[in-house]
């Protein structure tokens, strides 16, 4: 006859391995990589990534599970780059505008929020750095600083600079507060922004040293 003990053992360590294997079903196994037709492989989406580099501005393309590329880009800023995927920030300029004009109202069109992007997922047909983000001062400083001299204070005027916030290039019209000629500053207060008409003006501070000056022009 068996022991007693011997059989409370057999059980329990047969019960202890039925658990086991039992919650070894439900553990999570890596994910494998599945490239859509025209999809980038999880590598050259990798090193593509890191050759742009964080905070940098990206247009993303996607593509269909039949090779499908989607119609419209996502516009991205890269907050993080890690092994497995990278995290980007959805970038809509008009919507940033509209949101500063009103803290209490949240745009649901053109969404926002962060997105994570996984490597192996090879739903990204490409990604291209945005070409705000390649932005060189399109009119010469000399320029600039010969017309921000010639201008009067409280003078009408059309500005086109690069916002690094927003990711975005912004136009605006408005008037000329604030000048030095000297040390390449100036401050103009808008009232119209990406023809946004704006409640209240903005002061926008500009300096050549460090800002990206598209246009300046004086209303006539």
């Amino acid at each position: 006859m068996r022991d007693s003990k011997f059989c409370a053992y057999t059980n329990l360590f047969g019960e202890d391995r039925h658990v086991r294997h039992f919650l070894n079903i439900f553990k999570s196994k890596k994910k494998q990589e599945t490239t859509r037709p025209g999809g980038l492989s999880s590598d050259e989406l990798k090193r593509r990534v890191n050759e742009i580099g964080k905070g940098k501005k990206v247009n993303i393309v996607r593509v269909q599970y039949d090779g499908t590329p989607e119609d419209h880009p996502v516009s991205v800023q890269i907050l993080a780059i890690r092994d497995d995927y990278f995290t980007g920030n959805i970038v809509n300029v008009e919507r940033s505008i509209k949101q500063e004009l009103n803290d209490k109202l949240v745009y649901v069109k053109g969404g926002g929020g962060n997105i994570d992007f996984y490597y192996n997922d090879g739903d990204i047909l490409s990604i291209e750095e945005d070409i705000d983000e390649k932005i060189i001062h399109e009119m010469n400083e000399d320029q600039i600083l010969e017309i921000l001299d010639a201008l009067d204070l409280n003078e009408s005027v059309m500005i086109s600079y690069y916002d690094k916030h927003k990711g975005g290039v912004m136009n605006g019209t408005g008037e000329l507060v604030e000048k030095n000629v000297a040390e390449k500053t100036f401050k103009v207060k808008l009232n119209l922004l990406n023809d946004i008409e704006l409640d209240e003006p903005k002061t926008v501070s500009l300096c050549l040293d460090t800002d990206s000056v598209l246009d300046l022009e004086v209303v006539i």
